[in-house]
């Protein structure tokens, strides 16, 4: 079944968005890459007054440098269950979902799990970045390893049968135990650091991404986009993106980027 999602219009898009909440993996990179332009769209949005947030399955390692490097406002992490930012002094504020005993204690859970599916699968291996990850299991099955679409169900399907949580994005598996999503910490962040409630969350807020685990997302707020390579995902979605851009990863990124900044001049 081939899923229609109208290409963006550029007159619709209104011009009172505020903040930019958008996957990391294949929505800002290419090809794994951080092209020139989409970090100069990230500055352009940042001197324009639009704030924005990744919103990734990212490591916490990661995320850190993100928050760190980039001209971004915070970033939530592994699906959220944190998120971060830098205080006025410049220093790196962590604000976790769970108290630090009970993390520890689901991911020792996971890693344990995750090892009765290897054997299971002896082609499933975790992402190279699991050291650096604080609350949840990321497996490989699109970034330097790969598994078959069967393989894929039959991993998620087996944590959903252990009381976890599982979401797919284009590089990982994720799978994580609580009650979080990037939907509930953003909407907690969003909250907290700047105060808005659910109705400006919906009315002021944009998201972008690129695959099955930013549905959520596309599923809460009314401005939603999908850069270009989300296509193929669509038939195993529910809630899709309201537009579609023309260009894939960051240089679709950057092409929302400019469309914003054009809707908030006009």
């Amino acid at each position: 079944m081939k899923i229609m999602v109208p290409p963006l219009d550029a007159a619709l898009l209104p011009g009172h968005i505020r903040y930019l909440l958008t996957d990391v993996d294949d929505t800002i990179t290419t090809q794994g890459k951080l092209l020139p332009q989409t970090l100069q769209a990230l500055y352009d949005l940042k001197e324009a007054g639009i704030r924005v947030i990744p919103v990734t399955g990212g490591s916490a390692g990661w995320c850190d440098q993100i928050i760190r490097l980039w001209p971004v406002d915070a970033v939530i992490g592994e699906n959220g269950a944190f998120h971060m930012e830098l205080n006025t002094a410049g220093h790196l504020q962590l604000h976790s979902w769970h108290e630090e005993t009970q993390r520890r204690e689901y991911q020792q859970r996971l890693l344990a799990l995750t090892s009765d599916m290897m054997s299971v699968i002896p082609e499933l291996k975790l992402a190279k970045d699991q050291s650096y990850r604080l609350a949840d299991v990321a497996l490989d099955y699109n970034q330097d390893g790969c598994l078959t679409q069967d393989q894929i169900s039959q991993v998620v399907t087996f944590f959903h049968t252990q009381g976890a949580c599982a979401r797919v994005s284009s590089i990982h598996i994720n799978a994580w135990f609580g009650e979080y999503s990037k939907l509930a910490m953003a909407r907690r962040l969003l909250q907290n650091k700047y105060q808005l409630s659910e109705a400006e969350m919906i009315d002021q807020v944009a998201y972008v991404g690129d695959s099955p685990n930013d549905e959520v997302m596309f599923g809460f707020f009314r401005h939603t986009f999908g850069v270009a390579n989300i296509r193929p995902y669509l038939v195993h979605m529910t809630d899709h993106p309201n537009t579609i851009l023309r260009q894939p990863g960051g240089l679709g990124f950057a092409e929302l980027a400019q469309l914003l900044l054009q809707a908030q001049t006009a």
